[in-house]
């Protein structure tokens, strides 16, 4: 078995040790797995219909383990509303900012530090896929671990 494949496998498993905790749950693509459909159960922000800022509990996302990874990190792509300067919401593409990558980096851990993002347990506003979400993030204040339904009511 070539080394993508065992990893293709590992991640597998790791992703299903994941998945057991609670708040990700996956669905997959190939035989080893190649494309990952995942959603969080987790809080995070988002606009509403009229423009207002809003706390959403469910998110969704795909990952594509493409033929380079992993020497090249996944892509992936939001399915869901989301306000987040290193996220992109479906209808600008969804591309999804992950900061540094390492071929040894696990998938699993890879989907817990995008899980840390979208809660804003972390975020990076200098390089921001999202730069008026980033300004808007600077001017509220907002600071990593921030309680985001507190937020939503003062806003």
């Amino acid at each position: 078995m070539n080394p993508r494949l065992r990893r293709l496998h590992a991640d597998l498993q790791h992703m299903s040790d994941l998945a057991q905790r609670g708040t990700v749950t996956f669905r997959t693509e190939g035989l080893p797995p190649d494309v990952y459909h995942v959603m969080v159960q987790a809080p995070g922000l988002a606009r509403d219909a009229h423009g207002g800022l809003v706390v959403r509990n469910l998110h969704r996302f795909t990952v594509y383990l493409h033929l380079d990874y992993p020497r090249r990190p996944p892509v992936l792509a939001w399915s869901t509303p989301v306000l987040h300067p290193n996220i992109l919401p479906p209808e600008r593409n969804g591309g999804v900012c992950i900061g540094a990558w390492s071929a040894g980096e696990s998938l699993a851990d890879l989907i817990e530090r995008v899980v840390d993002l979208l809660t804003y347990r972390s975020f990076n506003v200098s390089d921001a896929l999202d730069p008026a979400t980033a300004d808007w993030v600077c001017t509220a204040g907002i600071t990593p671990g921030q309680d985001l339904t507190t937020l939503v009511a003062s806003s």
